[in-house]
């Protein structure tokens, strides 16, 4: 699936803050609530990899790359061909309370920092990485309107969501 909803704070609005780039062509995994950084003017998929890295200023993306309305947006569909689509990116400095689908694995407890995992997910914190949020709620299953439980129908589905608020301290040292 590729879920991302914000419970509480300013989602859509005027002040949230945000960005809308091209993605770059090989981040063909970016999915809604994926982990995102801008590195050159271009979205790219976060990977443990820059969680020591302070300047990697983290997004929530809020379409995937082969979202439609993202294409059109970019030069997939009546662009060229080989295009990229545009995605806004959701910043984690927002002051917001979410649900995701986008974690590395459902044992996380409240209270938890969460720094980001394989493949753009959230993953466990370990001090001097860079965290991203703290988990409000344990794992648990929500009915997701367009999950997919059929292959190639969007007829809805219980998605195991995470709940977390964001959360940016680049370099937090807890221990």
């Amino acid at each position: 699936m590729a879920y991302f909803n914000v419970l509480k704070g300013a989602y859509l609005s005027m002040p949230q803050v945000d960005k809308t780039l091209p993605a770059d062509a090989a981040a063909t995994g970016i999915v809604r609530g994926s982990c995102i950084y801008d590195d050159a003017g271009e979205w790219k998929l976060c990977t443990a990899a820059g969680n020591t890295n302070p300047v990697q200023y983290v997004f929530f993306a809020l379409q995937g790359f082969n979202d439609l309305t993202a294409g059109m947006a970019g030069t997939v569909g009546q662009g060229n061909a080989g295009g990229v689509p545009y995605i806004t990116g959701f910043a984690v400095g927002n002051p917001v309370e979410f649900q995701t689908d986008q974690f590395v694995d459902d044992t996380y407890t409240i209270g938890q920092l969460l720094t980001i995992g394989d493949t753009g997910k959230l993953g466990d914190h370990d001090t001097g990485e860079n965290c991203v949020a703290q988990v409000t709620a344990v794992a648990a299953n929500k009915w997701v309107n367009d999950a997919v439980a059929v292959t190639g129908y969007k007829n809805g589905a219980f998605v195991t969501v995470l709940t977390a608020r964001t959360m940016w301290i680049p370099r937090l040292v807890t221990a």
